[in-house]
C-alpha cells in the first residue's frame, strides 16, 4: 500500500548531483540539550544498515488507560530517536522483539528485560526538537508560560505534537497484536525523529520491554531517483507499509 506524505524540502536540485553517501552510526544519549530527550543518534546514508537495542514500557507507545480513543503515548517511558538522514533513499525500519536487552529493573528475566508484552509501534515525524515548548503550549497543558518546560509527560502519536512544535508529523504504525512491524518511505536528506514504544493490551502493569530496531537504506534507482526528486521539489514523499 503507498500513500503521499507531505514534506518540506528546500532544493531537490541540490540532490540530484550529491554523492550517495554509505553509512550507518548510532551515538546513545542526547548530545543536544533542551526539548526531547533523545535516548540516541542515528545517520543512514543512501546505503546500509543497523540496529539499536534497547527497552521500553508495555504501555509507552499508547496507553489506553490515559486515552480510551487512542493516540497518547507516554513521553518518558518511550525512546526517542534523532534520525539523520544525509542522501535521499529508502528507509525500511524493523521493530521487534529482543530478549537480549540487559535489564535489572522489576520484573527483569534473568538480567533481560521481558518481551511477552512487547507489541513494537512507532512515529515519524520530521525534524528535531530542541528547545522548550513555546509559552502558548505550556499555558494549554497547565504550566506556567513565563517558564515553559522542556517537555510534557505525553504526546500525541498520530498527529503533531503540541509541545514539539518543531516536529511535523509524517507517519506512524500502531500494533497490539504482532510481535515484528516493519515500515518504509523515500526520505530526502534531512533531519527525522522517531519515537519507540510497545502498545501491550494488558489490563496490568508489565515490566519494561526489550526491543531491536533495524534500519535498513538502499539508493532510489535512476531513473526513479530523478522522478523522486521531481516530486520531492513539490514537497511529496512516497511510502510503503510492509507487516
Amino acid at each position: 500500500m503507498k500513500k503521499r506524505i507531505t514534506l518540506k524540502l528546500a532544493s531537490a536540485a541540490l540532490l540530484l548531483g550529491a554523492p550517495l553517501a554509505q553509512a550507518f552510526t548510532y551515538v546513545a544519549g542526547d548530545v543536544n540539550v533542551g526539548g526531547i530527550g533523545y535516548a540516541g543518534y542515528v545517520t543512514v546514508g543512501a546505503t546500509g544498515s543497523g540496529s539499536v537495542s534497547d527497552h521500553t514500557g508495555a504501555w509507552s507507545w499508547e496507553d489506553q488507560g490515559i486515552a480510551p480513543g487512542g493516540g497518547e503515548g507516554w513521553t518518558h517511558t518511550s525512546r526517542w530517536i534523532a534520525l539523520n538522514v544525509t542522501d535521499a533513499t529508502w528507509l525500511t525500519l524493523t521493530l521487534d522483539r529482543d530478549a537480549t536487552v540487559p535489564f535489572l529493573g522489576s520484573g527483569n528475566v534473568g538480567g533481560f528485560a521481558a518481551v511477552d508484552h512487547m507489541y513494537p509501534s512507532f512515529t515519524l515525524w520530521q525534524n528535531w526538537d530542541n528547545n522548550a515548548m513555546t509559552p502558548a503550549a505550556a499555558l494549554a497543558l497547565g504550566y506556567d508560560p513565563l517558564s515553559p518546560p522542556e517537555d510534557h509527560h505525553t504526546y500525541t502519536n498520530t498527529s503533531n505534537v503540541i509541545w514539539a512544535e518543531n516536529l511535523s508529523y509524517l507517519d506512524h504504525t500502531s500494533n497490539s497484536t504482532l510481535t515484528s512491524v516493519s515500515d518504509s518511505w523515500f526520505l530526502p536528506a534531512g533531519q527525522y525523529t522517531l519515537v519507540f514504544g510497545s502498545n501491550s493490551p494488558s489490563l496490568t502493569n508489565p515490566p519494561h520491554q526489550g526491543y531491536r530496531a533495524s534500519f535498513s537504506t538502499s539508493p532510489i534507482p535512476e531513473p526513479g531517483r530523478v522522478a523522486f526528486l521531481a516530486l520531492a521539489s513539490f514537497g511529496f514523499c512516497m511510502r510503503r507499509r510492509r507487516r
